[in-house]
C-alpha cells in the first residue's frame, strides 16, 4: 500500500503590513519564491498506518476521503460517534452529490474536505484544517490521485498562486489604510482563506486578518477540470459579514 504523505504546510502567510512599496514587492517575491521552490518532500511526515474507509465499488465519493484523512469512521450524528478510543468524529455537513462535506469532533476546530473531478480522471480532494484557541489557524492541502492513492500535490501546480499573493498583499495594505477598520492587534497576521464549494465548482478567496480575524473578500477561482484560474479581483475591500 502506497503511505499517504502530510506536510506541515498550511497555507497561511504573514505579510508585511505598513511597509514601503518596495518592502511588499520583496516581501510578494520572496513568498512566491518559497512555493515555487519547496518541494513537497520537505518536512515531509510519513503516516505508517493509514486508515482506510470501507469501499465495496472502488468508486470513492466524498465521505471515503473525509475518512481517510481524518482517520476515522465518522459518524452520522454526535450521538452516534465514537469517543471511546478517537475525538469522536462526526458529519456537521455531508453532501455526497455536491461532494463537499464539513466534520468536526470533540476538538477545538473543525476540517471541510471537496472533491472537483478532473478531467484526466483523477480526483482533486481539498482538504480545510482548522484549530482553535482562542484564535483560529486554517491549514489549505490539495490532493491528487484516485482512492486511497491520492499525494498531496503543490499549490502552484493547480492555480495561480503569485497572482492571489499579489492581491491580498494590495487588499490588506487597503484595510489597514483604512481608519474604519483599525486599529488591529497584529495587524500583520494575515491568512488566506478558500471558500470550499458546497455547490457548483467555482471557489472564493477572502483574507483574515489580525487577532479580532476581519475577513475581506480578495478574488475568486474558477475551474476548468484541470486547475483554478482568477474569474474575478475585488479591488474594493469588501468585508465578509
Amino acid at each position: 500500500m502506497k503511505k499517504l504523505i502530510y506536510l506541515g504546510l498550511p497555507f497561511f502567510i504573514f505579510a508585511c503590513g505598513g511597509g514601503s512599496e518596495q518592502d511588499l514587492t520583496d516581501k510578494v517575491e520572496e513568498t512566491i519564491d518559497s512555493f515555487e521552490t519547496m518541494p513537497a518532500e520537505d518536512s515531509e511526515e510519513i503516516v505508517e498506518e493509514v486508515y482506510v474507509p470501507e469501499n465495496s465499488d472502488g468508486n470513492w465519493q466524498i465521505d471515503d476521503y473525509a475518512e481517510l484523512f481524518v482517520g476515522d469512521k465518522i459518524a452520522m450524528s454526535t450521538e452516534d460517534a465514537n469517543l471511546e478510543n478517537s475525538v469522536g468524529w462526526y458529519y456537521t455537513t455531508i453532501d455526497k452529490k455536491g461532494g463537499y462535506a464539513n466534520v468536526t469532533g470533540a476538538i477545538e476546530g473543525w476540517r471541510e474536505f471537496v472533491i472537483w473531478r478532473m478531467a484526466d480522471g483523477d480526483d482533486l480532494i481539498g482538504s480545510l484544517s482548522v484549530g482553535c484557541g482562542p484564535v483560529c489557524d486554517y491549514s489549505f492541502k490539495f490532493y491528487k490521485g484516485q482512492g486511497k492513492e491520492v499525494e498531496e500535490i503543490a499549490m502552484t501546480t493547480i492555480m495561480p498562486v503569485a497572482e492571489i499573493e499579489k492581491q491580498k498583499v494590495k487588499i490588506q495594505q487597503k484595510v489597514l489604510n483604512d481608519d474604519k477598520f483599525g486599529p488591529f492587534d497584529y495587524p500583520d497576521d494575515v491568512q488566506l482563506y478558500f471558500h470550499f464549494p458546497q455547490k457548483g465548482t467555482s471557489m472564493d478567496v477572502d483574507i483574515i486578518m489580525g487577532a479580532d480575524e476581519l475577513q475581506a473578500k480578495i478574488l475568486s477561482l474558477k475551474w476548468d477540470k484541470t486547475g483554478f484560474s482568477i474569474d474575478k479581483l475585488h479591488d474594493d475591500i469588501k468585508v465578509r459579514i
